[in-house]
C-alpha cells in the first residue's frame, strides 16, 4: 500500500522568547487528525478508492519556550476491501490497522522532522533532535575498529 502524495497544509515556527533558559528540552507528538475516503477516477472510467490521512506534527520546546506545527495530508492507495475496513475502524474507534499506521506515521515523521530542523533554523532554535556531531581524536590515539559505531 503505497503512499501517493504527501502536503503540507499549515507550517508555523515559533521562538516565544527572545532569550532561551537553558536546559531546553523539546518533546515532539505526531497524531492523525482525520481520515476520508477520496474517489480517484483512473484512465478507462475505471474508479480507484483512496483515504486521505490528515497529521499534525508538533515539537514544543517546554516550558513554552518554541515550538514548531506542521500539519497537512498523505494520500494513501491500496486494495478497496482493506481501506474500506481501514475507514470503517476509523470512523468507530478513531483507531487504524497498525501495519498501515506504521507506514503512514514513519513516512510522516521522516518528512516533518526534516522540515522542521529547517524551520528551526530560520528562527534560531537548537534541533529538536540530537544530529551526530565530530569529535576530534587524541594526540596519539588512533581510531580502533571497535570504537566504530556504525
Amino acid at each position: 500500500m503505497p503512499i501517493v502524495s504527501f502536503s503540507f497544509d499549515k507550517i508555523i515556527a515559533e521562538r516565544k522568547k527572545q532569550k532561551l533558559e537553558v536546559p531546553l528540552k523539546a518533546k515532539t507528538s505526531i497524531k492523525i487528525t482525520e481520515i476520508k475516503e477520496e474517489e480517484l477516477t483512473l484512465a478507462g472510467g475505471r474508479k480507484d478508492l483512496l483515504l486521505r490521512f490528515f497529521f499534525e506534527y508538533f515539537v514544543d520546546y517546554q516550558t513554552d519556550q518554541a515550538s514548531v506545527l506542521l500539519a497537512g495530508n498523505v494520500l494513501f492507495s491500496g486494495k478497496k476491501e482493506e481501506l474500506e475496513k481501514i475507514f470503517k475502524e476509523w470512523k468507530k474507534t478513531k483507531k487504524f490497522n497498525p501495519e498501515v499506521s506504521k507506514d503512514v506515521l514513519n513516512h510522516v515523521f521522516v518528512r516533518c522532522n526534516i522540515k522542521a530542523l529547517s524551520f528551526e533554523q530560520e528562527v534560531n532554535i537548537p534541533p529538536h533532535i540530537v544530529l551526530p556531531r565530530l569529535t576530534p581524536i587524541a594526540p596519539g590515539k588512533k581510531n580502533k575498529a571497535e570504537d566504530y559505531i556504525g
